[in-house]
């Protein structure tokens, strides 16, 4: 299981948040299960979703730069617990700059910034990896999502019954918003903790 990394999004709220790994399949599957219809509904723009195992397959399996997932975990519980949130991006085969963005949140963790968490953890996960930009759909009725978008300075459009949006995938170039800078908190502290396993596994090889 990949290491746990520490980030506080402002000076009150702490958060544990780590790379999903295949280890998590099961985890998923049953965190899903407990989320709300109306959470699904939010996620997925589709009433009664059931994931089949080739999707459960492709939401588990991620490389780290062209696949990336997080998982936000409440510190007052167990690492292996089951996560308050999952947010993931899958690059563009097209357009390599840019990535496609999901957020699911548990629904007693909602309108807490927790979406910030996730935000913060993807940016340096795509600084790292060179993806530009990134981009999503969310329902017209999803009013807090949507008043995010709007603060990151997002374009938004409306295609086929939900808006699209797309925003920087680089934390730094955001708007001075107060999500904004949320989010380049927690980005700063997960890219640290990144660059300093890297370095670590580095000098692991060298010894070698």
């Amino acid at each position: 299981m990949p290491d746990t990394i520490a980030v506080t999004a402002d000076k009150r709220t702490n958060y544990l948040v780590r790379p999903l790994c295949p280890e998590d399949r099961e985890m998923i599957e049953q965190a899903l299960k407990l989320l709300s219809p109306r959470t699904l509904y939010s996620r997925f723009h589709s009433h009664g979703v059931k994931l089949s195992k080739k999707d459960l397959d492709y939401l588990t399996t991620t490389d780290g730069r062209d696949h990336v997932s997080w998982l936000v975990i409440d510190p007052s519980k167990r690492p292996e617990d089951f996560p308050i949130a999952l947010g993931r991006y899958v690059r563009d085969k097209t357009q390599p700059s840019r990535a496609e963005v999901a957020l699911t949140v548990c629904d007693r963790h909602q309108g807490q910034g927790v979406s910030k968490v996730l935000l913060g953890a993807l940016g340096a996960s795509a600084v790292a990896a060179g993806v530009e930009s990134f981009h999503g759909s969310l329902l017209t009725e999803n009013h807090s999502l949507r008043r995010l978008m709007q603060s990151l300075g997002a374009e938004l459009t409306m295609r086929d019954g939900t808006l699209q949006a797309e925003a920087s995938a680089d934390p730094w170039q955001l708007p001075d918003s107060a999500a904004a800078r949320k989010i380049r908190r927690v980005a700063t502290q997960v890219g640290t903790a990144l660059n300093g396993q890297r370095d670590s596994a580095s000098s692991v090889r060298m010894r070698s």
